[in-house]
Formats: structure tokens, C-alpha cells, sequence
């Protein structure tokens, strides 16, 4: 029987993962991070509670409206997880 898709790329690699919990001025927020081995500038990083994760580097952390989007949070909320970022990137 002939497959239905022609695989590409099928690997399996051990990953450290750095999981990280903190509680803001609003909620609690934890983290999963992962370095990303394309680009050693920016990392892995999931949103646990959220299900949602992006490949994130200082420079996103600085554009508008970004983190709000990725997370789906509001303002300030995007605010602390800014800020926390910021020590962890």
C-alpha cells in the first residue's frame, strides 16, 4: 500500500527543559524553555497554562502587541510576562 504523505525529516532528540513557575501582580504564570538550535538567540518558550509556545528573542519581546498575540493575554498581563522574559532570554 503506498503512503499518503512522503516524510521529510523523522528524528528524535533529548532536549533539556527549563520549567519555570512565578506568581505576578495578576496571576500565575509557568513556563517550559528550551533552547532553540537553529538560532541560539532565542529560545523555546511555552506557555503550560495556555498550551501556546513561540520561538522568542529579545527583539520580539520589543515589538508592539507581540506577546499579547502569541500568549492571548491581555496588555497587562503581557506586561508581566514581558518583563519576566526579559531575565530569561
Amino acid at each position: 500500500m503506498k503512503e499518503k504523505f512522503d516524510i521529510l525529516k523523522d528524528e528524535t532528540k533529548s532536549k533539556e527543559v527549563r520549567y519555570i513557575s512565578f506568581m505576578g501582580n495578576l496571576q500565575r504564570y509557568d513556563f517550559a524553555f528550551m533552547q532553540n538550535e537553529e538560532n541560539p538567540d532565542k529560545s523555546i518558550v511555552i506557555y503550560l497554562q495556555k498550551n501556546r509556545f513561540a520561538v522568542l528573542g529579545k527583539e520580539e519581546l520589543e515589538k508592539e502587541g507581540e506577546i499579547e498575540h502569541i500568549f492571548h493575554e491581555t496588555e497587562m498581563e503581557a506586561d508581566e510576562i514581558r518583563e519576566f522574559l526579559r531575565n530569561m532570554l
